[in-house]
């Protein structure tokens, strides 16, 4: 590699270094460190893992015909039961003690319909107790998918899928955007 490359590279590896938080977290007295928010979690480890689990059945109607949707070999049955560990595993993460709802200065994406990362956070304090409740909810769904997945039961990843979505949507009216559920 030339010279003027590595310079570059070294120069792009400086830049990226200054720009990450200077310090993690301290751990807690039961070793857990909160550096990542609840809704970091949730967009990069429970939405995908869910998705994967609502996407892998179904029916397409074409104009060829029904196609059914589901895993076709046992990689894509091993990816989708990992997708469901994956799952049910984040619902631990979720309820760390100390966790933030959102990294500082985070703003609502959807102003008129969710409430800000504040309110949210707020909320999550107030009723710690239900919050825990709506992951465990998740939780249980989720090693229910694994069953299903290991037993192979496109009906029942199915059921299981609408499952996850009611413990998800009910949480969210909930903590997220309770106006709606009134």
């Amino acid at each position: 590699m030339s010279r003027k490359l590595w310079s570059a590279a070294a120069g792009f590896i400086a830049l990226t270094a200054s720009s990450l938080p200077s310090s993690a977290a301290e751990p807690d007295s039961q070793g857990f460190t909160t550096d990542i928010t609840i809704i970091e979690i949730m967009e990069s480890i429970v939405m995908p893992s869910a998705q994967a689990i609502w996407d892998s059945t179904g029916v397409d109607v074409t104009a060829q015909g029904t196609i059914e949707k589901k895993p076709q070999n046992d990689e894509e049955w091993a990816a989708l039961r990992a997708s469901a560990v994956t799952l049910a595993e984040a619902t631990n993460l979720l309820v760390v003690p100390g966790r933030h709802a959102a990294p500082p200065g985070t703003k609502s994406e959807n102003p008129d319909s969710e409430l800000e990362p504040a309110a949210i956070e707020a909320l999550l304090k107030k009723d710690r107790p239900s919050w825990v409740a709506h992951a465990a909810v998740l939780h249980a769904t989720a090693i229910q998918a694994i069953g299903a997945i290991d037993a192979r039961n496109i009906d029942q990843i199915s059921e299981v899928g609408g499952a996850i979505d009611e413990a998800c949507e009910g949480c969210h009216l909930q903590f997220w955007y309770p106006d709606q559920a009134k």
